[in-house]
């Protein structure tokens, strides 16, 4: 799992890159407002670089367990018991993630003929958001079911030492 980690941190350090573009424009934006010339693309690449943050950063909140939920129920549960839970729950983003990739390659298709107003590149860079989502999801949800079985074997060879 030393490989996932240095995908962790690409992967981390790509989604901060995304986020500091985004950034950059939005201040661009406010800052265009005091010139003479506007920067119209402004608000189409902020929302196209918010987009690609949220699908970069997302994988890795689900690895870290850093989502919103509502725990107290779960927390009372055993912990063999908790880690069922959390590999279903895991196995349920992993189907949804089949029918994300399915629908969004889809999309994907149809937005090679449209192009975006202001910048001028394929929608179909845009929708592949979606289906990128779907195989981060997928690559993560595994990832974290494997994660979930490997601790209960390393806890037993602790416990046996």
């Amino acid at each position: 799992m030393n490989v996932m980690r240095k995908i962790d941190k690409i992967i981390g350090i790509i989604a901060m890159l995304l986020f500091a573009a985004l950034l950059l424009v939005v201040i661009i934006q406010i800052l265009s407002r005091y010139f003479p010339y506007d920067f119209i693309w402004t608000e189409e690449l902020s929302r196209y670089l918010f987009v690609y943050s949220i699908v970069i950063a997302a994988p890795l909140a689900l690895r870290k367990q850093e989502f919103i939920r509502v725990d107290m129920l779960i927390e009372l549960l055993p912990k063999h018991v908790r880690r069922i839970y959390e590999s279903v729950i895991a196995v349920l983003i992993l189907l949804f993630s089949v029918v994300l990739f399915i629908y969004g390659f889809n999309l994907v298709t149809l937005g090679i003929d449209f192009y975006a107003p202001t910048l001028g590149f394929s929608m179909a860079y845009t929708y592949a958001a979606i289906p990128l989502l779907a195989v981060l999801l997928m690559v993560y949800s595994v990832v974290y079911i494997v994660d979930q079985f490997r601790n209960v074997s390393q806890e037993n060879e602790e416990e046996q030492v």
